[in-house]
């Protein structure tokens, strides 16, 4: 399996909330609290994760630690690459 680039991820999950939530794809910074912004809301993260597992291959192991990287395109994809439970994610993810 080709390894996934954050860029190709972030023009993936654009395409995933234009097509899931009618939210147009240039509108979506990288960055973008999606949170905050309304765009995600209980029901689309629900959906949101199960793209994530779909693009990783596997489950997510969501935890407190983990969890605010769904808030924006550029951390999702954090989660994209984590492979293994014990992985860490990026620094801005787990307060380092």
């Amino acid at each position: 399996m080709e390894e996934l680039t954050e860029e190709g991820f972030i023009n993936r999950a654009r395409t995933f909330f234009c097509e899931v939530a009618g939210v147009e794809s240039a509108s979506l910074d990288a960055d973008a609290d999606l949170i905050e912004s309304g765009i995600l809301d209980s029901l689309l993260l629900i959906s949101f994760l199960a793209f994530i597992e779909k693009l990783r291959g596997s489950p997510l192991d969501i935890t407190r630690e983990n969890l605010p990287a769904i808030s924006s395109l550029r951390g999702a994809y954090a989660l994209v690459r984590l492979r293994k439970p014990d992985d860490e994610l990026c620094g801005s993810c787990n307060g380092a």
